[in-house]
């Protein structure tokens, strides 16, 4: 109990015993800790042994020369390739009869307030027009922000067959 010690609630210097006559704050377990020797830190750093280190880069270079060995042997035997072979050969005609296909002009519509694209497609067209072939029909349209349009304005509305087609 050599040591003097200052008590953390208040503040009282240089006490002697374990009990402060200040505030009655029991003061063992603080000069426990503070008798208890210091601990030097010992280095956690562990080097390898020059054998070890020869060992791992043998097998680094090992398994590399495998790998690399084996890569090599299945692309020059063509392993890897896959090749279907069809003897029979058919040839489908897939042109289209143009000549039984009037010319049609397309239709004028004129917009009305509250109308969209979507809307005069779906009215127009049914389920199978999209607003898409209006913008197509109307080059002008894709110039403007979202497609907009005017109440008033006339639309070139394409034949609703040609996309189903």
């Amino acid at each position: 109990m050599n040591t003097k010690i200052n008590c953390p609630v208040c503040g009282y210097q240089d006490i002697e015993n374990n009990i402060c006559p200040n505030c009655d704050t029991d003061l063992s377990l603080i000069r426990t800790l503070q008798e208890l020797p210091l601990i030097e830190k010992k280095s956690l750093k562990r080097k390898f042994s020059g054998w070890t280190l020869a060992v791992a880069l043998l097998m680094l270079i090992i398994g590399m020369g495998l790998g690399v060995g084996s890569s090599l042997i299945i692309v020059q035997s063509g392993l890897y390739n896959a090749t279907i072979s069809n003897s029979n050969t058919t040839v489908v005609n897939s042109i289209k009869s143009t000549a039984n296909k009037p010319v049609t002009q397309p239709n004028i519509y004129t917009v009305k307030p509250g109308d969209n694209l979507s809307l005069i497609a779906l009215k127009l067209c049914g389920q199978g027009g999209t607003w898409e072939m209006i913008v197509k029909a109307n080059p002008e349209l894709e110039k403007r922000k979202n497609y907009y349009i005017d109440p008033g304005e006339e639309l070139k509305i394409p034949n609703c067959q040609e996309k189903t087609e």
